[in-house]
């Protein structure tokens, strides 16, 4: 018989990492800013959880209980205590997180009839003692993956969620001025930077430009190819995004990289810095009702405000 040899530093060490992506991506799709800090710290804890397979005294700890309780310590941890439905909601949608992820890696691990041996749970190592390169392989490939894939499924049912019959407040920061105006989300601006791929936010400079400052304001009244020299204090932040609209061929539009960017609905807040702000002079709406167009791909990068 092969002598079965396990390194737990190494499974430790894997089982850290899958963690710190867990926690990471359930903030995501809850849109909490958490600090990094907390996110080693409950990833760290959460890890610990393998030792409690390997010593015997410790086998309490794999019963059911003792693991709902293990994974409260883990948000509590990560995301902290507010209030008892947000620590509900973050709890619940780790455990989803949790299975929509290890259902993934497990269902492309038998699609791929990959033959891999577990030990209370985990992979087991022989050999070398370092497993199957195929199955480590599998894992430190396949989770990557399975992460990506799933982040980008939240972010297209988040894109759904979105109301498209109302107007938010929008609050945006640069340099030091600070922008208040009434936003509508708009299905149809799905404009985005070619490059940097931020989408963009349109704004109407007329009823806006009592905010801009008026060098700035100017400069955005200019065609891309003839425009002058870009102010000093703008440099940096001005770019060129291509747009075309019905009836219209082709045009260029300034846009701005925005400090911040804070949108409130229904009493949220929600970051939205990851967006770029569209100067444009044509009228959006006939009552001047809303002062922005809102692209809905801001949300899918955004973090609540707390």
């Amino acid at each position: 018989m092969v002598p079965l040899t396990l390194y737990l530093d190494v499974i430790w060490m894997l089982n850290f990492f899958i963690d710190l992506l867990l926690l990471l991506l359930t903030s995501i799709v809850l849109k909490k800013n958490v600090s990094k800090k907390r996110l080693f710290l409950g990833a760290l804890f959460a890890s610990m959880y393998i030792w409690f397979l390997f010593i015997p005294s410790l086998q309490v700890m794999t019963h059911p209980l003792m693991k709902g309780i293990y994974s409260v310590f883990i948000i509590l941890i990560t995301f902290r205590f507010h209030q008892i439905r947000s620590f509900v909601q973050a709890l619940l949608m780790f455990y989803f997180v949790n299975f929509a992820v290890g259902g993934g890696l497990i269902g492309l691990h038998f699609f791929l009839q990959m033959d891999s041996s577990f030990i209370h749970g985990t992979f087991a190592t022989r050999g070398s003692g370092f497993g199957s390169p195929i199955s480590w392989l599998f894992v430190l490939i396949g989770f990557p993956l399975i992460f990506i894939y799933s982040k980008q499924r939240f972010d297209s049912v988040e894109s759904v969620k979105i109301r498209y019959d109302e107007t938010m407040d929008v609050i945006v920061s640069f340099n030091d001025s600070i922008l208040t105006m009434k936003g509508f989300v708009d299905s149809g601006n799905q404009l985005t930077d070619p490059f940097t791929k931020k989408p963009v936010m349109i704004i109407d400079m007329k009823e806006t430009k009592d905010q801009f400052p008026q060098d700035l304001y100017n400069f955005s009244m200019e065609e891309a190819h003839s425009a002058s020299h870009v102010p000093p204090q703008y440099q940096g932040k001005l770019s060129i995004v291509p747009y075309r609209t019905i009836g219209t061929d082709q045009q260029f539009l300034w846009t701005l990289r925005p400090d911040k960017v804070t949108v409130y609905e229904n009493g949220k807040a929600y970051d939205c810095s990851k967006t770029l702000l569209g100067l444009s002079h044509l009228s959006l709406g006939e009552k001047g009702e809303y002062h922005c167009l809102l692209n809905p791909k801001m949300f899918q990068n955004s973090k609540s405000v707390i």
